[in-house]
């Protein structure tokens, strides 16, 4: 190769090189670097709205435990990292997560086509599905969910759930009462303010197992809604460390063994006030 041939190659690869690198999505080096930063300062900071029992809740001593804080702590330590978890209101998390306030969204969230527009979510980790429950003093006169469809009937949600919207839809006649916390919700059923709380299985299951004289549960799901783990869209290399983790955490017994111990076993259940 002749003394000119080389020099005109070198210049290609200058102009080349740059444009190559630049050509590299913007996502791909952010999502690297998100998963290389938790691991750098060795701290992966997680948003939820504590109160979802029993899933993520506080005890007494204001510690946070739940089965999505077994699960977080498990996958943090497997990245060589500690879980922080941020305490935020469920209709400003989206948001926050946005603004970088922390790393990922587990907090008991539906995995929805909505909420994929702006959020990269995690292979489902539990199914469940909305429930009515229901006040004892209206036994007689509401039996199936389409007796929830009457103006005479008022029915409470949490505010920005899937429950908000599901029930906006599905009970247009009802009078619809929106409030920021599960227990407020709950509660104002089992004093007969209102009628009705849509919301999800689990919490509503347990609810009613411990108020058995003042609420019921009507019998079938109103939907089948997966929860899943939220990152930025960018944020790929974390969402899959996560996916690789769950799959370790479920073949290795630690999955159902935190089930168990929150589901089942509940030893939380006599320190939490809305369970005593």
């Amino acid at each position: 190769m002749t003394g000119f041939m080389i020099r005109f190659y070198a210049k290609v690869l200058r102009v080349l090189v740059p444009v190559l690198f630049l050509s590299v999505p913007a996502r791909t080096v952010l999502a690297a670097d998100t998963l290389a930063k938790i691991k750098e300062k060795k701290e992966l900071r997680v948003g939820l709205d504590p109160g979802f029992i029993p899933f993520e809740m506080k005890n007494p001593k204001g510690e946070m435990i739940g089965f999505d804080v077994d699960m977080i702590n498990g996958f943090a330590e497997s990245l060589g990292a500690k879980a922080v978890f941020v305490d935020t209101r469920w209709e400003g998390i989206i948001p926050a997560l946005v603004a970088k306030k922390f790393d990922l969204i587990v907090s008991g969230m539906t995995i929805t086509e909505e909420r994929k527009k702006t959020l990269l979510f995690s292979d489902p980790y539990y199914r469940a599905g909305l429930l009515a429950l229901v006040s004892a003093k209206r036994k007689d006169a509401i039996k199936s969910a389409k007796d929830l469809d009457s103006k005479d009937v008022t029915v409470v949600v949490k505010v920005g759930t899937t429950a908000d919207q599901f029930a906006a839809k599905a009970f247009p006649k009802a009078v619809i009462r929106k409030l920021d916390s599960e227990s407020d919700c709950a509660n104002s059923v089992a004093l007969g303010k209102v009628d009705a709380f849509i919301y999800d299985k689990p919490y509503l299951e347990l609810f009613a197992s411990k108020n058995k004289q003042k609420v019921f549960l009507l019998g079938d799901n109103l939907t089948t809604e997966d929860f899943g783990v939220a990152a930025r869209k960018s944020d790929s290399a974390l969402i899959s460390a996560f996916n690789a983790y769950l799959g370790h955490w479920k073949k290795s017994g630690g999955y159902d063994r935190s089930l168990r111990i929150h589901f089942v076993d509940m030893p939380w259940a006599s320190s939490m006030p809305l369970f005593k």
